[in-house]
């Protein structure tokens, strides 16, 4: 499913949980469900949370910037060693082919977004933040490493979100985040991901096998329809409830 899709079935899924559990609705709660029900596409570059910590065309300019660099680099060690200004282009130009083949902008994305979340640990660690905390950002600096729709779409990783969510709600006193946390993350497996026809590993590393309700591919008309489906039967469970209640 699309990237909005998910935030929106997030965000729906906990009001209706905090409904049924009689947890407060607020701002913070829903901020929560939306990044969490976004956070497990990290695996994918151009996902909407990879885009949230680095702008695609901000990445794109540092690719240029980091090929520019590298090149003058080569060419003017070449030059050096050599002495022979036509030698060092053709070594140059040899370079560059061989650089942009594999230095690719997806790629980059993987090692600045893995270094961002890096950074962030780094700095929490520094600022003597909770282990937890940052073991936590560590864990997603190696989510843009991972295959697609692999561990980070497997039930372990919902157990791990909830684990880590649950030390820090002890930690500092963070009242329903585990609970909002893990169903916002949920919600992108469970009310999303599932009902497409590529389906998710859920017990992946154990099995690589994939699970799947729909018959649908991602961005087609009728997946479309069915995700205008779930976000309908959920708008309407919020409505019936508060009614209820």
């Amino acid at each position: 499913m699309r990237g909005k899709t998910h935030c929106t079935i997030g965000i729906l899924s906990t009001i209706q949980a905090c409904i049924l559990f009689k947890i407060p609705i607020s701002i913070f709660n829903i901020v929560v469900a939306a990044i969490f029900s976004i956070l497990p596409d990290l695996d994918e570059s151009n996902s909407t949370i990879s885009n949230v910590f680095l702008n695609q065309d901000f990445s794109k300019l540092i690719l240029k910037i980091v090929i520019y660099i590298i090149n003058f680099a080569i060419f003017f060690i070449s030059l050096k060693i050599n002495n022979n200004f036509f030698l060092s282009a053709i070594v140059t130009l040899i370079a560059i082919m061989i650089l942009e083949s594999k230095l690719n902008h997806t790629l980059l994305r993987k090692i600045l977004l893995s270094l961002i979340l890096i950074l962030l640990s780094l700095c929490l660690y520094f600022i003597k933040v909770k282990i937890y905390f940052i073991i936590f950002f560590l864990m997603l600096a190696c989510f843009p490493w991972l295959k697609h729709r692999s561990f980070s779409h497997s039930i372990f990783a919902v157990i791990l979100i909830y684990f880590f969510l649950k030390q820090i709600e002890i930690i500092y006193n963070i009242s329903n985040l585990p609970i909002l946390g893990t169903i916002g993350y949920a919600s992108h497996l469970f009310l999303g991901d599932l009902f497409t026809k590529s389906g998710i590993p859920l017990f992946y590393p154990i099995s690589n096998k994939k699970y799947s309700l729909g018959y649908f591919r991602v961005g087609s008309f009728f997946n479309n329809i069915l995700e205008i489906l779930i976000v309908s039967i959920l708008v309407i469970s919020i409505i019936f409830s508060t009614i209820k209640i």
